[in-house]
Order: structure tokens, then sequence, then C-alpha cells
């Protein structure tokens, strides 16, 4: 049995896969698949895990609480260290929701499951809005972490108790039928999101690092010294970092495809490639390497969050590019060498090593997280003597509608039995407080049945539940049903349209009036972000057209649809064409572009036209 020795190499390998990375969050344009680098991480992760597992099982000297204690030591004092900074500046610099956002996400981390967090999430790890979550880096952590938990049971069952079977071969084709489901998910637009982070899709690169340990422990194979080979490997995986984009069908075969070169350069041993591999500067960025993906992109997250007051993906300046890689190296560098060196090296074992590692430093940092989800993002710190951010900078009242997915929140007047049901996704949670007092007024119950980013084409467990909570709700009866969606991306989209006009007639056969509602003026910047940069005493434009020029064309253009169907078009919007009529006492009224808050849904009651009087008779 061959034992693992350090390789140099192997920590400059490191450095590639942590400068591909961070070239590729710094901006896209320097190395359009610099996202391959987390796949590198994998392929290293397998082959080394997989030694070092092997090795001990075949030996007898393998303990789970060994194992564990290593792998505590080695990634959680500078995970910790991080989630810990990230919540301090994130109550500095975050507004109420997203702050309690990354109170979740934190948890999530703590947990190893922020993968499947990010998984359930509307937007994929490409979106615009992704690049500003400032824990997303850490669902390829938690991949690790759920195949570390993996892989020790599966060898040992393996070695143990299917002896006659090849144990390589059983590896494979586990690794090729990751691969091909990685193909079929991530070529599916309802489950390419989630194809991008989940162990099964991503656990075939780690198995190619496996299986490449295990001949590698056996002797099977002898390490390649051609020098043409390793040469080749590399001009293969600098193809796929040029190359590759996002617009690949990823993962899948074409993940395989990257990690194939980087197994053979795990397999060359003193090449051209390993000696280059080996520079002092390359294997001292390799040693950072965890310190400095763990730090990278909370710097960068936070940078695009101050920055950026429109909808998009925000290109940072030359200058600030510059700070921000000042500040991840310096941060990076404190971090390895007082938190992730020393601890690692601290002598504790055993039991006592997990629960100072793992138990107490979780438990303390779960409180901390837990206590910014309770609070609600602490929407208190922002705000003054005149106005409460809770109502400032969200757009549903979390007091009254606490939950992320709304399954019959109650507004207007809880006692009636004339019942009200708003149907859709954020654009009718933004509408739930003028609906309420309007139904308050009318002495009717409003119920809401609404999530965040469901549209009516998309097909996900949350929008799904909800959905059939509102058809549940329906069919027992009901006087008005109220549906709103967001109109300015979708009013010329067919199909998008004619999921609505199924939901509108599903509505009229169990509601005695069906109302549809308008979308707000869309506006070209964020006026909550735009604050939010005041509040910091940094300078953010804004655009000289404040109202996008779709609007009014997307709510005309599904009045005419709804009505020719027999509902009611409501648009409380009539006769605003003017950035100044959407502040009142400097409150806001947007929470950001699309979306009003809870003090724009107040005002819109009170400037109620006269189709509002009248809006609830049937």
């Amino acid at each position: 049995m061959n034992s693992l020795k350090y390789r140099k190499d192997i920590d400059g390998l490191r450095a590639v896969a942590v400068l591909a990375v961070l070239l590729f969050h710094l901006d896209p344009s320097y190395l359009s698949a610099g996202y391959l680098g987390v796949d590198i991480f994998f392929v290293i992760s397998g082959y080394l895990i997989t030694r070092i597992v092997y090795t001990e099982v075949m030996s007898g000297k393998y303990t789970f609480t060994n194992f564990y204690v290593r792998r505590s030591k080695r990634i959680l004092p500078p995970l910790y260290f991080m989630a810990i900074l990230t919540l301090i500046a994130g109550y500095f610099i975050l507004l109420p929701y997203d702050f309690f956002k990354t109170g979740i996400s934190i948890l999530g981390a703590i947990l190893f499951v922020s993968n499947m967090q990010f998984a359930l999430r509307t937007g994929d790890y490409f979106s615009s809005d992704s690049s500003e979550w400032p824990m997303l880096h850490t669902w390829s952590l938690s991949v690790e972490e759920q195949y570390y938990f993996v892989l020790p049971i599966a060898l040992i069952i393996c070695i143990r108790f299917l002896k006659k079977i090849n144990l390589v071969m059983i590896l494979s084709v586990v690794a090729l039928a990751s691969f091909v489901l990685a193909e079929y998910m991530s070529g599916k637009s309802n489950l390419a999101g989630m194809s991008y982070y989940i162990l099964l899709t991503r656990m075939g690169e780690l198995l190619v690092g496996s299986v490449l340990a295990i001949f590698h422990a056996k002797g099977t194979f002898e390490k390649s010294n051609s020098n043409i080979l390793a040469l080749i490997a590399v001009a293969v995986l600098t193809a796929t970092l040029l190359f590759f984009n996002k617009q690949l069908v990823f993962p899948g075969f074409s993940a395989l495809l990257a990690c194939i070169p980087i197994a053979l350069i795990i397999h060359s041993e003193d090449t051209w490639v390993n000696k280059a591999l080996e520079n002092k500067v390359v294997v001292w960025i390799g040693l950072l390497s965890y310190s400095l993906y763990l730090f990278h992109w909370p710097v960068l997250a936070f940078a695009r969050y101050i920055l950026n007051t429109t909808e998009g993906y925000l290109h940072l300046s030359p200058g600030v590019q510059v700070i921000c890689l000042v500040l991840i190296f310096a941060l990076s560098i404190l971090s390895y060498y007082a938190v992730e060196r020393p601890l690692r090296r601290f002598n504790v074992t055993g039991v006592k090593a997990l629960v100072w590692y793992f138990v107490i430093p979780s438990a303390a940092l779960a409180l901390l997280a837990a206590g910014v989800v309770l609070k609600k993002g602490l929407p208190d710190r922002l705000s003054t003597d005149t106005i409460d951010t809770a109502y400032q900078f969200s757009h549903v009242n979390k007091n009254t509608c606490p939950s992320l997915v709304n399954l019959g929140c109650v507004g207007g007047d809880e006692n009636s039995e004339q019942q009200i049901l708003l149907y859709g996704n954020s654009h009718a949670e933004h509408h739930f407080e003028m609906l309420s007092l309007l139904a308050r007024d009318n002495n009717m119950q409003l119920k809401m049945y609404a999530s965040g980013g469901c549209s009516p084409t998309l097909q996900s467990a949350k929008c799904n539940s909800t959905k059939s909570a509102y058809i549940e709700e329906l069919q027992q009866g009901t006087e008005i049903s109220i549906i709103a969606f967001r109109w300015d991306q979708n009013y010329d989209n067919e199909e998008y349209l004619t999921e609505v006009d199924n939901i509108i007639k599903l509505a009229m056969a169990d509601s005695k009036k069906v109302i549809v509602m308008a979308q707000p003026p869309l506006l070209n910047f964020s006026p909550a972000k735009v604050a939010n940069c005041d509040r910091l005493g940094v300078p953010c434009p804004k655009p000289a057209s404040p109202i996008n020029d779709l609007y009014p064309a997307y709510n005309d253009a599904v009045r005419q649809r709804v009505t020719s169907l027999g509902a009611e078009f409501f648009d409380p919007y009539t006769g605003i064409n003017d950035i100044s009529q959407l502040y009142s006492d400097d409150k806001l009224l947007y929470s950001d572009m699309d979306h009003l808050s809870v003090y724009g849904g107040r005002w819109l009651y009170e400037r109620k036209n006269a189709q509002a009087e009248t809006l609830f008779e049937y």
C-alpha cells in the first residue's frame, strides 16, 4: 500500500483553482469559466480524502472520530471566522431583509446544507442577484462536507462486505451516473439551478479524484513522468477555463471534460508542470487558498451590494477591484496565520476536539445567526424617530406575514365571514397592505397565498405548494379572488400569459368576482439601495430617467387580456408619471425597483381612486 506524502504541486494546483475563481468573481470577462476552479478543488479533495480514508481502512487504523477531528481542525475555524466577520459587516451594511437572509445562510453553512438552501432559491449561481449574497460560496463547502460523511461509510461497506466487486468499478459507475444526472438536470430550466448545487450532481467530480486515489494507493498505475502528457492536460484545462461559459450546459459531461486534465496533472510526477506548480509563490498562494476562497466572495458581494442601485450584475470599477483585492488578501493572510494554521496544530484530540472545534463554536454562531433571523434582520438598527425601517425596506409587513411562503396570511377584518383570496408572488405580497386596509373598510377578511419568485410557469416545491393551498381554499368558495404577478418581464410572453389565463378561469369558477392587479411603475433604480448608499456615505448615481419606459405599456397589455376574459383589472397607479409622486414625507414608497414598501402600500390606500371605492362590490 503506497503511503500519501505531502505534494507541493497539489498546493500549487490549489493556487490555480482559487485564482481562477477570484478572477471570475472579480469580473467574468477576465476568465469566462473561472468557476471551474471549484471543480479543481473537488477533484483535489476527492483525491486527498480518499487516499487517507482508503489507506486507513485497509490498514485497520481508520476511526470516524479521528477523521472528523482532522476535518474539523482543517475546515471549521476559518469558516467560523469568516462567518462572524460577515455577520458583523452585514449588521452595518445590509438592509433588514438581506441581513435576515444572510442569517439563514449562516445557519445553513453551520449545518453543511447551504448548498440545498441556495438550490431551493429561485435564482441560480449565475443570476445577477446572487452576486450580492455574501454566503453563496459556502455551497461548495457543504458539498464537500456531505461527501466526507458519505465516502468513509461507502468505502467501509465496499471493502468489508462487497469484496468480490471491484471497488474502482463501483465508484466509476456511481461517478458516471452522477455526470449523467447532472447533464439531464442542467438541461432542464426548472432543474438547472438545483443541478449546480447538490451533491448528487457534483459527486462525479469528487469521485474522479477518488478513483485516481485508489489507483495510486494500490499501486495499480505508476505516476506519469511524461512532460507531453502533463502539457496536454494543462492545454485542455486552459482551454476549458478560457472557452467554457455560463451558457454551456453545466455541470454534466462538460464538467467531466474539465476534471480529466486535473486528474492527469495530479497523476503526473516530476514533470515541467509539476515543477512549475512547486514554485514558492504559487505554493504560498495554494496554502492561502482556503482562506482566500472563504473571504474573496463576501468582500466582493458586499462591494456590489453597496454600489449596485439598479437591477442586474454590477461590474466593479478597476479602483474598487484593487481595494477589494487588498482587503481579500489582508483578511486571508490574517485568517491563515492567526486562525487556520495555529488552530489546526493545536494539541487536542478525540471527542474533546469535536466539542471545542465544532459543538461550542457552532452553537455560539448559531445563536447569533438565529437572533438575526428571529429579529427579522434587526430593522430597528436603521430606524429613526420618524421612520420605521421594518416598513421602509420591506415589501410586506413581517409582523403580520412573517413567513417566506405565505399560506393563508390574514388581513382585513379577521372576524368577517366574507372572504377575499389574494394569490401570486412577491407582487401579491407588496399589495397586501393596501388590500388589507381596503378589505377592512369593507368588513371583509383577506387571506394571502403567495411566495416570492413564484411566477405562474415556475414548477418548484414551494411554488406548487403555494398554488395547491390557494386552489384548495378557492374550491371552498370565496367572494373575491385577487391575482397579482409581475408583468413588465412577461407581458408579451404567451406561455406566461396563458398560464395566467388558466388561473383566472380557475378563480372565476369558484369566485363571485376576480380581480387582477396592475404592476407599479417600474423604476430604473432601487430607492432603498440609494438610501443605503447615502446612509453609508457612498456616492451612488441615480439614472436620468427614474421611471422605466416600459411603463405603462405592460399594464395596458395585461388589462386588455384580463378584461377579455371577464375579470376586472385594478390599476391604483393611474396618473402616476413622475418620480416625485412616489415619495411621501421622506418615506420610501418602494422597497426596490418594482415592489412597494409597506409605507407605499399605506400611501396607495390613502390616495385610493374611484375604482378602489367600489373594488369589492359584487
